[in-house]
């Protein structure tokens, strides 16, 4: 006990020290670049109003999507439980490393509904790769589209594109494979022992399978415009596929929580495929600020809002687990 306990406060400890260096930098560039950055400073309130509105309609269809996921286990739910917690989780990781929002979510539903914490910790990392394959399929259309209509065909990005749908797969293939017949390795590696069977178990949900494609149809729609509205915040307004594309980058480069809300690394990623688009790279790190804080400040003010009535459930579910032991 005592090493596992060592185990998680080094990776933490890490976690936390990469973190201070990315905000660092992060803080560092955009001194360096404060003249294209005073932009952001300078949004009329109709940008703010229309950015903050869609990051609101963004973070309400992830709170239905994990209802959702929530409906399969058929308990008993109200709004605490299933948008409460989905935007206190939330908020939590933009301050805490490790997924310690899915780890969070887990807990609470197994204190409070008695769903157990494997089953909850499985079907999130399953919905992962879901996720994953659904933003592939954009960058898909997204990249054909620009090289049909702009006559633009970058190799580096369709590398990249292919070898993330080679990597998915063959995870694919690989849990199919070992489905039934590879639970030794499963349990040998625990993360990918999650992630396995919760895919697994999501297609042969079918159910739920199309309703979560629905959401996340919804969801994206919403996103994209999103990042629209924050292209055209900087001067510098996108199609729709570009959009897409963006929409799509930006939410893989958010799956590995290596930091607390992925800060810095985003901002990077988004800046190199502005690049590669063939704008500047400043401009992809500016509009993944605006973005983030629209996102952020939405989650915080609700997550803030939902965080006594979801703490009191909280404790009071440790209370009565307790007493049962």
């Amino acid at each position: 006990m005592t090493q596992a306990k060592r185990g998680m406060d080094w990776k933490r400890a890490l976690s936390m020290a990469l973190f201070v260096v990315l905000v660092a930098l992060l803080v560092w560039y955009v001194y360096e670049n404060r003249a294209d950055m005073a932009r952001l400073l300078a949004l009329s309130a109709g940008d703010v109003a229309l950015m903050l509105a869609l990051a609101l309609g963004g973070c309400v269809m992830n709170c239905v999507y994990h209802r959702l996921i929530l409906s399969t286990y058929r308990i008993p739910l109200d709004a605490v439980d299933w948008m409460g917690v989905t935007f206190v989780a939330n908020a939590m990781a933009y301050v805490l490393p490790m997924r310690a929002d899915l780890v969070f979510s887990a807990a609470y539903y197994k204190r409070t509904k008695g769903l157990a914490y494997v089953k909850s910790v499985s079907m999130a990392a399953g919905n992962i790769v879901f996720g994953v394959v659904f933003a592939l399929a954009q960058m898909f259309v997204a990249l054909l589209l620009t090289g049909l209509l702009d006559g633009m065909w970058s190799g580096v990005l369709w590398l990249l594109w292919g070898t993330g749908t080679l990597a998915v797969a063959a995870f694919i293939a690989f849990s199919l494979l070992v489905q039934g017949r590879g639970a030794r390795v499963l349990d040998r590696v625990k993360l990918l022992g999650d992630v396995v069977r919760g895919f697994n178990a999501l297609l042969k949900n079918r159910w739920l399978l199309w309703r979560l494609l629905a959401c996340l149809i919804v969801n994206n729609a919403v996103q994209l415009c999103l990042y629209m509205a924050c292209f055209g915040a900087i001067g510098l307004p996108v199609t729709v596929y570009q959009a897409l594309f963006y929409n799509s980058v930006s939410w893989i480069a958010t799956v590995v929580s290596i930091v607390p809300g992925n800060i810095g690394i985003k901002e990077a990623v988004m800046g190199v495929a502005t690049s590669l688009m063939g704008a500047l790279f400043q401009s992809g790190v500016a509009v993944s600020l605006l973005q983030r804080v629209a996102v952020m400040i939405v989650y915080l003010v609700m997550g803030l809002a939902f965080a006594w009535p979801v703490w009191r459930r909280y404790t009071r579910g440790k209370k009565e687990e307790l007493s049962h032991e």
